[in-house]
């Protein structure tokens, strides 16, 4: 159809603006002579107004053109697509409706007004008149309908359809429109299907458009659900991977889709009119001729049966299969039958049977051996914990001392080397050193014996512990000499407990053998390191001569080591 804007103003309004890509190619002479405007002057308006003009619902946009005098124009618009041609059709807001259809023929308006169909007529594409039938069709209030666009109750879909047949009827010598069918659209949310019969009206004044209107909506939706049906029946019978067929109450098949001809190797041709016992291994025959018979007559249905098929090669084929009568006015015509391939799932099940049967075997074996295995685990186990009980036993012998059962020599070294790192790596860190001697221990020794002088050495012993911290090191230094590892206590701190351990020393008697008891006392050394202060060696040295210092002063004393 060629876009004939004259033609235009008799269908849609006299108020048209063609556009083609973006750009108005055309401008209605109705539209340019009411506003005075140009093409130029049309185009900067489309292009200000963009978003509007090209939103896909225009029904509820009111736009202002402008005018020659500068008022403007307050129209409604609708847009409508041909080809690559928009058409852009505007009705003024509030012009005055056509009341008692002053400008339609007596008999043209008796005519509709009393007709069981919906009709309507318009003029230069304006609704001018309708009846009753058409307002309940399409739910819209007379006042609503009168003096609007014809085009607006026109749904998108079929706007060019109904474009083109109003053309066609312009066309024609006796202005029939061709009839058609068409989609409109109401005030609620449903579209409303209709069959469109109508024509011109022509005459001097301008041409009237009338038209009748039948609702086909139900007839459309019956259809429709009748071609989606047989569609969904089409998808199911061609299922490449399903046996459908129908057997009739004479056992005779009447149909059969494709997956049983390929299935059988057979043409469908040849398996379509012969009995369904036929293609049934000959040990099924009589159970499948009764089972239907009841299915018949009893219009019973099916559920999961197995039976065997055997194909014209004479191989078997296992099926599973469920059957159910079709009855048209209660009488039982036909039964269709639906199957599924299970020749592969057998033989897998007889293949699974066999290996469980050799797995139940295999399993006994292995719970055998398991009972062995876990007995040989259990006493691997008991094992391993004593093992790993002397290996616990072993490390602490490692690091005590046998007599006084505290840490040795060696451990006490190993601990100090960590304690001196720590501070290092620490801005504020520090650690203290005890190191102490039992004053005048070889006289002891030469007077009461060396084994009473290991009496002492472990009594002395257990009072260090109690005289300690739980995070303190104590440890025998040698011979009659202990040590005393501090973590992060401060000279001072140190002082202090080497002077408990003095008094406590002291104070406590020391006994052995026929209720003996002798005083005993020690002199300690205290040295601290902080960060920078140098390095082990260092700590022990302070200590050891603040021990010598103790030990020239009387004994029985702390001496801490200060620098000189």
């Amino acid at each position: 159809m060629d876009v004939d804007i004259e033609r235009l103003a008799d269908i849609l309004t006299p108020y048209i603006i063609l556009r083609k890509t973006a750009d108005a190619v055309s401008v209605s002479h109705a539209l340019a002579a009411r506003t005075g405007m140009g093409k130029k002057e049309i185009q900067d308006f489309l292009d200000t107004n963009h978003t509007v003009f090209d939103s896909p619902n225009s029904l509820h946009h009111t736009v202002s053109l402008p005018s020659k005098d500068g008022q403007g124009l307050d129209c409604t618009f609708t847009t409508t697509i041909i080809r690559n041609t928009q058409i852009i059709a505007f009705s003024e807001t509030g012009q005055p409706v056509f009341e008692g259809g002053a400008c339609i023929p007596e008999t043209l308006a008796t005519m509709a007004r009393y007709s069981p169909s919906a009709c309507l007529i318009g003029e230069n594409g304006i609704i001018v008149y309708a009846n009753d039938a058409l307002h309940k069709l399409i739910m819209h209030e007379p006042s609503d309908l009168m003096g609007s666009q014809l085009i607006r109750i026109i749904s998108r879909q079929s706007r060019e359809a109904f474009i083109r047949a109003c053309d066609k009827g312009l066309q024609d010598p006796e202005g029939i429109i061709p009839p058609g069918d068409l989609i409109l659209t109401p005030a609620g949310e449903r579209r409303v299907f209709v069959s469109m019969k109508g024509g011109w009206l022509k005459r001097d004044k301008g041409n009237l458009l009338w038209m009748v209107l039948n609702d086909v909506t139900e007839q459309v939706m019956l259809m429709r659900k009748i071609r989606e049906q047989e569609e969904q029946f089409s998808d199911l019978f061609h299922v490449p991977h399903i046996g459908l067929l129908y057997v009739n109450p004479r056992g005779m098949i009447t149909s059969c889709n494709a997956f049983v001809s390929n299935l059988m190797g057979y043409a469908r041709e040849e398996i379509q009119g012969s009995s369904f016992t036929k293609f049934v291994a000959p040990h099924e025959e009589q159970r499948l001729r009764e089972e239907f018979q009841k299915l018949f007559v009893e219009g019973s249905e099916i559920h999961h049966r197995e039976c065997v098929l055997r194909t014209r090669e004479g191989d078997d084929i296992t099926i599973e299969y469920d059957a159910q009568v079709i009855s048209r006015k209660k009488h039982n015509i036909q039964a269709l039958m639906v199957f599924s391939d299970i020749t592969g799932k057998k033989a897998l099940e007889m293949e699974l049977l066999e290996k469980n049967a050799e797995m139940e075997k295999t399993l006994w074996e292995m719970a055998e051996v398991k009972d062995a295995l876990e007995a040989r685990a259990g006493e691997l186990n008991r094992a391993t914990e004593e093992l790993k009980v002397l290996n616990e036993r072993l490390n602490q012998l490692s690091i005590t001392d046998g007599l006084t059962e505290i840490y040795n020599h060696r451990h006490f070294q190993d601990r100090l080397s960590e304690e001196v790192e720590r501070v290092q790596r620490s801005k504020d860190s520090v650690v203290s050193l005890l190191i102490l001697d039992i004053d005048d221990f070889k006289h002891f020794n030469d007077t009461y014996g060396h084994q009473c002088g290991d009496m002492v050495l472990k009594q002395l012993a257990g009072i260090l512990r109690n005289n300690v911290r739980s995070i303190d090191v104590l440890a025998r230094y040698g011979g009659e000499e202990f040590a005393v590892v501090l973590p992060s206590a401060d000279t001072e701190e140190a002082a202090n407990v080497a002077e408990r351990i003095c008094e406590a020393v002291r104070s406590t008697p020391f006994s052995f053998g026929e209720g003996t008891s002798v005083k005993v006392t020690v002199s300690i050394g205290v040295g601290s390191l902080t960060r920078g202060q140098g390095e082990k060696s260092e700590l022990i040295r302070k200590a050891d001569n603040a021990l010598y210092a103790a030990k020239a002063k009387w004994k029985d004393r702390v001496e801490v080591w200060e620098e000189d």
